[in-house]
């Protein structure tokens, strides 16, 4: 059980709740902060769902409010990470955010409490969290984040690898603005045992700018600012005309790593040795997947054997990849219209 302070829960009216579900796994949001559960809403309003409440994976209530430090167990601490300190007691997990913000985190129960007074820390942490208990339970079932943005063109899938800031939601921005392009993901597909991948349609990095066609979009346009990578315009799926793709029984499957080559644009087939050193860091180790350490990595010999478990699926799913799919590196010029144009051209007539 988790011991916080009574009076912090009179301050902590979970008013407001929303409930979601992620290829199986059942997840509820309670807040007394209708601003943070809005925005976490237009993150997952593919997901959304509805559920009996003894159906939950994983339980989340975040509250707006001062978080109680006392609660912090007087021992010393597991790891520090730039942003965190954690601390463990038994299966309960203690994370505190410079004293800006503390998490409470029981992994006996996968339940969750996020107190901070910050709305954008609060939103961040909460969004966060979610990704990162149900990416690990998904990779138990074989179902693996891949880092990249993905799109169907004629049942075609195509997956963009490319490191943060590279230039993925550039591209998918430009891409969208071709009404036949359909979405799967703009920033973590999901890639079965078997090699396939599926659509994971959360929030768009996308740029408002480029994107021509937004419904409602005072509605469908909102903010972020987060501790790392600063402030950053979104756009909820509902905004966007383009359908969300369906991939069972696709044509094809295509991956294609990105490069900034600063000159002509050039598509070229990947060697074994590059197709093999690409899928391990976009999906075998998933740099640059969004989720937070500290509620991935559980201490315990326990954890150590799911871990391993984990590597294993995620190495056979690599070589599924490897076997179903045509492999390119795409070097890029300094002009994101024409990189969408030449990819579009490419696949539309292939």
């Amino acid at each position: 059980m988790l011991n916080v302070v009574l009076t912090y829960y009179k301050h902590m009216l979970l008013d407001f709740s929303e409930k979601f579900n992620f290829f199986g796994l059942n997840v509820i949001v309670r807040t007394n902060c209708s601003e943070t559960l809005g925005k976490i809403v237009k993150d997952f309003s593919y997901f959304k769902s509805s559920f009996n409440e003894d159906e939950v994976f994983l339980s989340i209530e975040v509250s707006k409010s001062s978080p109680p430090l006392e609660e912090l167990p007087k021992i010393k601490p597991t790891f520090k990470r730039k942003y965190s300190t954690t601390y463990d007691v038994g299966r309960v997990r203690y994370n505190d955010y410079s004293k800006k913000a503390l998490t409470i985190f029981d992994y006996g129960s996968e339940s969750a409490k996020i107190f901070t007074l910050d709305a954008d820390l609060l939103h961040e942490l909460t969004y966060l969290i979610i990704l990162s208990r149900i990416g690990k339970e998904m990779d138990l079932m074989g179902l693996h984040r891949i880092h990249a943005m993905g799109f169907q063109l004629d049942e075609k899938n195509i997956l963009f690898m490319m490191e943060m800031g590279g230039g993925k939601s550039t591209l998918l921005s430009n891409l969208l603005n071709y009404s036949d392009v359909k979405l799967i993901s703009d920033d973590t597909p999901i890639v079965d045992k078997d090699g396939l991948v599926h659509p994971f349609p959360n929030r768009l990095g996308a740029y408002p700018g480029i994107l021509k066609k937004i419904k409602n979009r005072e509605e469908n346009i909102y903010s972020i600012r987060r501790q790392e990578f600063g402030q950053k315009d979104l756009i909820c799926l509902d905004g966007i005309e383009n359908e969300v793709a369906k991939t069972i029984g696709s044509k094809s499957q295509t991956l294609i790593q990105g490069k900034r080559s600063g000159g002509r644009v050039n598509l070229s087939k990947a060697n074994i040795f590059q197709k093999y050193y690409y899928l391990s860091i976009h999906l075998l180790i998933g740099i640059g997947l969004p989720m937070i350490f500290e509620y991935f990595w559980e201490k315990g010999i326990v954890d150590f054997f799911v871990k391993t478990k984990i590597a294993i699926l995620r190495m056979r799913a690599v070589f599924k990849v490897l076997w179903k799919s045509d492999f390119y590196i795409f070097e890029m010029s300094e002009q994101p219209e024409q990189n969408a144009k030449f990819l579009y051209d490419y696949f539309k007539e292939k």
